[in-house]
């Protein structure tokens, strides 16, 4: 009998089981091995032209090719590596630059929206906290204007209050690691760690939180929301003053009171969302909704005493684009200052074609150590969805920057001019075309093929054009469409945000449409551009560190703007 695999996405995997993963393993090592001195041969005697890009070194293209060949068994094999378990502790100890901690579940009250799944249990989260000190608190915290006397630390879980008073606002920054949801960990020998490590060093932050979220072997979508939505609101309870429980209470659930309403309306009197004939009735209760929302989201911006920035790398900023959106969608917590996103993956639907002929491969296959394998990445992100429908992938939580998604918000027009946008492209002109540029219809487009009693497919318009009998919701998973909520567009109303991409790295295109769409929104996005630099270059040590000091020198300009 074949013996049992580690994880069930392994199943399929052609080179996953025993003897022949040992094999393969081995054989991959071997041969890569000996192309490393077949290489460094090559690419000293060549002239310049013959490199993947002229500007490279010879280090620099040794460490493309061999990392691609190793990323290649990890797909094929079902390797993992730089994993630890998510509810196991970590001794102090046995760190040297970091402390770690527990943060206890999402409370209650905020568990609504797309993390509200039943299947997918509330946990305790692990924190890896930069720096290992505890920061300072002060003996007694001087009153908050109105308040009739001082407060003692015993009020205030951080010295966040303090530090307000005496002009110092810390500004916290909440980590989330890159690796396709199925490698890495936060733990401060990681490979990603480099990048809480530098900002650190160049004390860019007062602290940052590294996040160990449940990767796709521990937990399915929306384990990691909800993993880094209880540490976002833990630091944002940390650093909140006292309120009346009349003022904490006052917000009732958004998503509920829509329902209610429209439960109540007819199928005549929906349109579409982005068609020329608005339904002003919807307008006006989107209006009212959104105008509480702001004004519930507006108090607790007013009593946080910290500025928070989300910073994820590749799968970390797939990660941070969905928690930003469910902040955003839910008006339960105030939204975070900003978004640090390196090399963020935003399109993981790439994996999941309309027909296997329609597959285009992702650009860059040379000069980038990712790998283009649909098969073996459609069987992660199939594990990484779950018990959810695979139309899931087509959520704007999952995939913001999918072709379906922007088509749905903006049209096929914009849609089509995004497709192929570059970042050598992204001048000033064409940031203002993408702003000014007007939505229209979406084209229908048919769903992915499911079976009859599975979920029925998204529909493209705001939650009415679902009718009451569907109950379908832009913050559902089991019943979805792709819409926000509220009459939102896909990025209304998220924070200002700067996107670190090297236009030799495989996610180019889907990154642009992803800074296309910020822009159609109106958000305050800056692009860094790393010029021949492969996926997530800050996450490379064995890149050019001059190339990276310049980079570094450019992401810290933009967090001390925030």
């Amino acid at each position: 009998m074949l013996p049992k695999k580690k994880y069930p996405y392994q199943a399929d995997m052609p080179y996953a089981r025993q003897p022949l993963k040992a094999l393969y393993v081995c054989q991959r090592m071997f041969t890569t091995l000996v192309m490393v001195a077949w290489w460094a041969i090559y690419y000293s005697v060549m002239p310049r032209k013959y490199r993947p890009r002229p500007s490279w070194s010879v280090k620099c293209c040794i460490a493309v090719n061999f990392t691609r060949r190793i990323y290649r068994v990890t797909e094929l094999a079902g390797v993992t590596w730089g994993t630890r378990n998510p509810d196991k502790a970590c001794k102090d100890c046995d760190l040297k630059w970091t402390r770690f901690e527990w943060v206890d579940p999402l409370p209650e009250d905020l568990r609504t929206g797309i993390i509200a799944d039943p299947q997918v249990p509330f946990k305790r989260v692990g924190c890896f906290i930069w720096p290992k000190e505890r920061p300072k608190k002060a003996p007694v915290i001087p009153p908050c204007p109105g308040d009739p006397a001082p407060r003692s630390n015993d009020d205030l879980m951080d010295g966040g209050e303090y530090e307000l008073a005496a002009g110092d606002v810390p500004l916290i920054g909440i980590f989330l690691h890159g690796g396709g949801y199925c490698h890495m960990s936060a733990h401060e020998k990681a490979p990603t760690s480099q990048i809480p490590e530098r900002l650190m060093r160049d004390k860019a932050f007062t602290e940052i939180h590294a996040v160990e979220y449940r990767l796709l072997q521990h937990a399915p979508f929306p384990a990691a929301v909800q993993d880094a939505a209880a540490v976002y609101a833990h630091i944002i309870r940390r650093h909140q003053r006292q309120r009346s429980d009349k003022s904490s209470s006052s917000r009732t659930n958004s998503s509920t009171r829509v329902g209610d309403d429209d439960s109540k309306r007819t199928r005549d009197d929906v349109t579409d969302f982005l068609s020329a004939h608005k339904d002003y009735e919807a307008q006006a209760r989107y209006k009212k909704e959104n105008e509480a929302i702001h004004a519930h989201v507006a108090e607790l911006a007013a009593n946080t005493n910290c500025k928070i920035i989300l910073i994820g790398d590749s799968a970390g900023g797939n990660l941070v684009l969905a928690l930003a959106r469910w902040i955003r969608d839910e008006g339960v917590l105030p939204p975070p200052d900003g978004l640090l996103l390196l090399s963020p993956s935003c399109d993981p639907s790439h994996a999941f074609p309309e027909t296997p002929s329609s597959y285009i491969p992702r650009p860059h296959a040379d000069t980038d150590y990712l790998v283009d394998t649909p098969e073996p990445r459609a069987l992660l992100q199939r594990t990484f969805l779950g018990h959810n429908p695979v139309e899931t992938m087509h959520s704007p939580y999952v995939s913001p920057a999918s072709s379906r998604v922007l088509k749905a918000f903006y049209g096929d027009a914009f849609a089509s001019s995004v497709a192929d946008l570059t970042i050598a492209q992204l001048d000033e002109t064409q940031r203002q075309y993408l702003r000014n540029m007007a939505s229209a219809p979406a084209t229908p487009v048919p769903s992915t093929p499911v079976p009859a009693s599975a979920v029925p497919r998204f529909i493209t318009g705001p939650p009415e054009a679902a009718g009451p009998e569907q109950e379908r919701s832009p913050t559902s998973l089991s019943r979805p469409i792709i819409a926000s909520p509220r009459g939102l567009s896909l990025f209304t109303e998220f924070p200002k945000s700067c996107v670190v991409l090297g236009d030799a790295e495989r996610l180019e295109r889907e990154v642009m449409r992803l800074v296309g769409a910020m822009e159609r929104d109106g958000v305050d996005v800056h692009t860094i551009w790393v010029k021949d630099a492969p996926h997530d270059v800050l996450m490379m040590g064995w890149w050019d560190e001059r190339v990276r000091d310049g980079v570094w020198a450019q992401v810290e300009d933009w967090v001390r703007q925030v």
